[in-house]
């Protein structure tokens, strides 16, 4: 069963995993330096207030990283870093007032899960992740986060076969690869995370007060969402990512 229609039936019928949204979260934790509302994307008081907002020390590694690249004349550039929960509402629900012209309110949000998280939900939220172009390239026309432009001949071709050689050396892992065994969001050859702090982040949205804090937010299509949807969700899409990004 593929990923879209097996959470398109868990959200219509209440199928799915049968456990509680908890069920799956490590023990409780202390978590020194991340609130959750930084993981919700409430609170942006562990950024670096540069023109793309970024966590701290992924802030310090990719300014190493992008100097590095730039020997080898690949100018690393971030299209997208830090997305507010208010941003993500944004994107989420402007999706989901176009999709219900000619899907249900299921069949909508099981299509914007393909590449788009749920609002509180998202890894951007964090400040660790960040979409990557080469912007010394000429740019191709509209959409420039295509899988096709990061392979063969694609434009941002030099850029993957750097990172992939390089980028785990900066802390920098790619978070939706495209190993056909893992679940989730589809493959993202631009989406690199911050694996140090990233981690922890993923940890602490892994624990029950995370779920109580966001069972408190609002957006469209939410109210359709049955817990055994919401379980399913953060099983095979919050955890369905690089094995190198999985807390130990």
């Amino acid at each position: 069963m593929n990923r879209k229609r097996f959470l398109y039936i868990s959200t219509l019928s209440g199928i799915g995993f049968q456990f509680p949204f908890q069920a799956f979260f490590k023990k409780p934790t202390e978590f020194q330096n991340i609130s959750i509302e930084q993981v919700l994307g409430l609170d942006t008081s562990h950024l670096v207030p540069s023109p793309i907002l970024l966590e701290k020390k992924t802030y310090k590694s990719f300014s190493k990283m992008q100097s590095a690249a730039l020997k080898d004349d690949i100018h690393l550039q971030i299209v997208s870093g830090y997305r507010s929960f208010l941003q993500q509402k944004q994107i989420w629900e402007s999706k989901y007032k176009q999709l219900l012209n000619t899907h249900s309110s299921t069949e909508a949000i099981s299509e914007i899960i393909t590449y788009s998280s749920i609002p509180g939900t998202s890894r951007h939220h964090w400040g660790t992740d960040i979409d990557i172009i080469d912007q010394s390239v000429q740019l191709p026309k509209g959409d420039i986060l295509l899988e096709k432009h990061y392979h063969g001949t694609g434009v941002f071709s030099n850029l993957k076969v750097w990172m992939e050689r390089y980028g785990s050396d900066f802390g920098f892992e790619l978070v939706y690869t495209d190993d056909k065994t893992r679940t989730g969001f589809l493959y993202e050859p631009w989406h690199y995370s911050f694996s140090p702090t990233s981690k922890d982040f993923l940890s602490l949205q892994m624990e029950e007060s995370f779920q109580t804090s966001w069972e408190k937010l609002s957006f469209d299509g939410k109210s359709k969402m049955t817990p055994e949807f919401i379980a399913s969700y953060f099983k095979n899409y919050a955890l369905g990512i690089s094995t190198f990004l999985m807390p130990s």
